[in-house]
């Protein structure tokens, strides 16, 4: 719901600005926007939403490489009060921040090391700035192997590029809620590729980070880890 007053403050702001420019014109367009949702779904995560590495030594890191920390998973629960097809989308409150890789337009960039324990292509964003330097960056996901959706077991499909109309979903078990090209991520029966109607989305959230090379961080002073995702419902 959040996302909808965005877009209809947005749309009211444009509207707006019509007017005021077209005072002296001999009309004017009133445009009555909005949509209609079957259902208000709640996305809940546990321990407030804070992934914690707490104190990590100075002495751990590697010098010249990137040091990958353990994954760390919260509960995660997606609660509509009618059945609804929805989706996620990930926001990168961190942008300009990523070490190691090369940013998008959406914020996200391919990570340098393995992440989930997937050799490849995971979508990452950074960890904010110590000053001029990047701390490193971090994945998200909603772990595949533990969704359920009514008590059902479902898959996990995602739709990247463009995700504001209908388009094609593929199948993808990392669940990982970022991609370079930008990405919402839903749930299907078993085998197929149609998002499904549910009350109660239920599965673990996980985060996986990685600091950058000791050699390009100042040491002598604490670092703070800081990233930030903002989760998106998205009604399909």
């Amino acid at each position: 719901m959040y996302s909808n007053l965005i877009k209809n403050t947005f749309a009211l702001a444009l509207l707006a600005a019509s007017v005021g420019n077209a005072m002296a014109a001999d009309s004017v367009d009133v445009k009555v926007i909005g949509q209609i949702i079957p259902a208000a779904c709640t996305p809940t995560i546990s321990g407030g939403g804070v992934i914690d590495y707490g104190n990590i030594k100075a002495s751990t890191l590697a010098a010249d490489a990137y040091t990958t920390l353990p994954e760390m998973q919260l509960d995660f629960s997606l609660v509509c009060d009618a059945p609804a097809k929805v989706a996620l989308k990930a926001i990168n409150g961190r942008p300009g921040t990523l070490a190691g890789a090369t940013e998008t337009a959406t914020g996200a960039g391919i990570a340098p090391v393995t992440m989930f324990n997937t050799p490849g292509n995971a979508a990452v964003v950074g960890l904010n700035l110590d000053g001029a330097a990047t701390i490193g960056g971090y994945g998200v996901r909603i772990a595949a192997d533990t969704v359920t959706a009514d008590g059902n077991t479902v898959d996990t499909i995602v739709q990247d590029n463009n995700y504001s109309t209908a388009g094609t979903y593929i199948k993808r078990t990392s669940g990982s809620l970022y991609a370079s090209q930008g990405r919402v991520l839903t749930w299907a029966a078993p085998g197929t590729l149609t998002p499904v109607a549910f009350k109660v989305l239920a599965g673990k959230l996980g985060v996986q980070a990685y600091i950058n090379k000791a050699s390009a961080l100042d040491l002598t002073h604490v670092i703070h880890l800081d990233g930030l995702t903002t989760l998106e419902v998205v009604y399909l």
